[in-house]
């Protein structure tokens, strides 16, 4: 008969809740100065020919997409990327083995052979690329170097990419392409992997390559100017490269004969250029501009001196977003502008003094002439006119007249209008003010008078009681003397108005997904207009979908423009739970006799289960991952034989068996009316463990711990 062996393992569990997390990789160049110098003199020079620009195909790894965990495509499956792997084959694979730098996919270098992965780009010589790749070691430190160059020439490595396998590390360049290369390969090879595996190690993803930032200047303006005219130049600058500029710069050479008048704009917005008298060169900011994006620039140039055949040619400098180390230079094609005579024409016209009750006629003895046109007298109108041969006092009348260059001239005569009546004293009545507002009595108050003009400075206050601390009607009595001992008076009205109400609560707390309505929490009113409450003028929202504090400020003014404010806090209380409910037990499994073949053991207890609460009922997905941690190691000798990847999980007919230290997907949820869920499995399915034995210890515990992780992914 024979003895059984019998082996007795059990499992100790852990548990934490953690939300899912992203990691992201910051890209990080170095700077250096650049110095920038403006040029005092410009001889016309061709524009630049346009770059070819970089694109690289497929940077993330993203096409194909992988039906597993990895899968190998030949290149002729492969969007971009060609391989010196000798099976023509490049291993993608997934965040099912190690979560990507960007996107789902990554590759690996070592897939099946040391090999490097390639593309050939068409390229412009003396074009800066800039680069950048992600690079990780698949089971410890691995190598691999970045390398440009001619496809059919020798590669000039860029870098040399050393990482371990804790993290994806992102390494960055610029490379120059040498004269006389038109087509560059952009590589990236495997040079060794931490353990020598030649066909494990040196995963890559996120390659980015982006050539430099290019930007043209299309220039036009008019082919001639009138003298102490204007034109309008219009200078196009366009980023035809492949990245965005920075620090970028226009530059426009203002020749002798002409002036920089008016305003200068960039797409319609005015901007302050720097203009250098000495070197007579305005400079433009333009700052940083987009791949293919354009900058429109209009500068109003003047015509001083008749001149024939000025010449205009802007330059613009830049920089690739960024970078400081090259400062690049192009320049616009020429205008041609050519100053004319230009002679305004001139108004006649004198100040005259009339008689209270004369006819005025504003045309009457004025004249207009112009060197090109001769006599405009017909053509001069009244702009404006405010005598009133009816009120004495001092009036203006202005003239206009425009000669067929489009040139306009005004002119403007005093009228005054003469009585022997006793001055008049006018002002504002009545006058309005806002509570505790300043108020100057002599504000809206003149005095006039026939022989003495203004006598405003001659008017006394004879009774003032205006209080603006309170509301009310107040009146202020005037006086005041001409040089005939003529005497006027005049009352002026007062009215101090009250300022609105607002009536509400400063802080209110309402519960996550509750409706609110923030006008109903508030009244306005106002002793002269009653109810204001819709007038008010609310400041801020309130998102009840999501806990915090929300500040919003309600505003409202009367007629009579006084302004009150009330600040009103609102507090979106999260009273929702999202957790686990119940711990699950430690997980045992029944003891078990030692076989020579694979065994599978059941657990100890076939309820055993884990409960998820959540009250959101907001219709969002999550999941509960298992991770298996380590090995089941002999608690009585540390150095005995391990188990490895021992625990399964078994849906119907399906076992799946979890790897130690990749975390794996017990269960998927929605969040909604069932609080409560409940994960258990019968004793056949579910978490079960399946081991080959031999070499293991009779009657040792053997014990490992799973970490529970219960992830939110809305």
């Amino acid at each position: 008969m024979k003895r059984g062996i019998f082996l007795k393992l059990s499992l100790i569990v852990t548990m934490t809740l953690s939300p899912l997390t992203s990691a992201v990789d910051d890209l990080i160049h170095s700077e250096t100065k650049s110095t920038a110098h403006a040029e005092s003199v410009l001889t016309a020079v061709a524009p630049k020919a346009p770059l070819s620009v970089v694109n690289i195909i497929n940077g993330s790894f993203e096409n194909p997409t992988v039906a597993g965990p990895w899968q190998a495509f030949l290149t002729s499956q492969i969007p971009g990327w060609k391989t010196t792997s000798t099976d023509n084959q490049i291993e993608f694979q997934t965040s099912l083995i190690t979560p990507p730098a960007d996107g789902n996919q990554y590759i690996e270098l070592n897939g099946y052979q040391v090999a490097a992965a390639y593309q050939d780009i068409t390229t412009t010589p003396g074009t800066t690329i800039r680069w950048q790749a992600s690079h990780r070691g698949r089971y410890g430190v691995d190598t691999a170097a970045v390398k440009f160059g001619a496809p059919t020439g020798t590669l000039t490595q860029q870098a040399t990419m050393t990482t371990g396998n804790n993290a994806w590390q992102t390494y960055s360049g610029s490379y120059i392409v040498p004269a006389g290369q038109t087509s560059t390969r952009f590589q990236f090879q495997s040079i060794s992997s931490s353990d020598g595996s030649l066909t494990a190690g040196n995963l890559l993803d996120n390659v980015i390559l982006t050539s430099q930032s290019f930007l043209t200047v299309a220039a036009t303006g008019p082919a001639t100017v009138k003298q102490n005219k204007t034109g309008t130049y219009q200078f196009q600058v366009k980023n035809e490269g492949g990245m965005e500029s920075q620090a970028s710069t226009l530059r426009v050479p203002i020749p002798e004969g002409m002036t920089l008048t008016g305003t200068v704009t960039v797409n319609g917005s005015q901007v302050t250029g720097n203009y250098d008298s000495a070197s007579r060169i305005l400079s433009i900011p333009l700052d940083n501009i987009t791949k293919d994006a354009t900058k429109t620039v209009n500068v109003t140039l003047g015509g001083q001196t008749m001149t024939d055949n000025l010449s205009i040619q802007a330059t613009v400098t830049h920089q690739d977003k960024g970078y400081t180390d090259t400062t690049y230079t192009n320049y616009s094609n020429e205008i041609k502008t050519n100053i004319i005579a230009n002679h305004p024409p001139t108004i006649n016209a004198t100040d005259s003094e009339l008689i209270l009750g004369d006819t005025f006629n504003p045309l009457q003895n004025v004249t207009a002439t112009d060197v090109e046109d001769g006599d405009l007298t017909e053509a001069v109108t009244v702009t404006a006119n405010n005598v009133n041969m009816e009120v004495p006092g001092i009036y203006q009348v202005r003239y206009s007249v425009t000669d067929s260059d489009g040139n306009t001239v005004t002119a403007q005569v005093t009228i005054r209008v003469k009585s022997q009546d006793p001055p008049v004293i006018t002002g504002a009545n009545p006058v309005r003010l806002n509570p505790n507002s300043e108020f100057d009595p002599m504000s809206t108050v003149t005095a006039t008078d026939r022989e003495d003009g203004d006598l405003t400075n001659r008017i006394r206050i004879t009774s003032n009681d205006v209080t603006t601390a309170i509301p009310g009607t107040y009146h202020i009595t005037y006086e005041v003397t001409d040089s005939d001992q003529m005497t006027a008076t005049w009352t002026q009205t007062v009215v101090v108005t009250e300022a609105p109400i607002i009536i509400g609560e400063t802080a209110i707390t309402i519960n996550l997904h509750d409706t609110f309505d923030p006008i109903s929490t508030v009244h306005a009113t106002d002793k002269e207009d009653g109810n204001l409450t819709n007038q008010i003028v609310l400041t801020g929202t309130v998102d009840s979908n999501h806990s915090g504090n929300y500040d919003l400020t309600y505003t409202v003014t009367d007629s009579d423009g006084n302004t009150t404010t009330l600040r009103q806090t609102v507090t979106v209380f999260d009273n929702t739970i999202f957790q686990f409910n119940e711990a699950p037990e430690d997980l045992l499994f029944e003891t078990t006799e030692i076989r020579s073949e694979d065994i599978t053991i059941n657990r100890q207890n076939p309820d055993w289960n884990i409960q998820v609460k959540d009250t959101r009922n907001n219709g969002s997905p999550w999941a509960l991952t298992a991770t298996v941690n380590g090995a089941f190691s002999d608690q009585e000798d540390p150095n005995a034989k391990q188990l490895h990847n021992a625990i399964t999980y078994t849906v119907g007919t399906e076992e799946t068996v979890l790897l130690d230290n990749q975390a794996f997907v017990i269960h998927e949820g929605i969040s909604d009316q069932n609080e409560i869920t409940t994960i258990r499995a019968p004793a056949d399915q579910g978490l079960r463990m399946k081991v080959n034995p031999t070499g293991v210890k009779a009657n040792h515990d053997y014990k490992t711990s799973i970490t529970w992780t219960l992830n939110d992914t809305p």
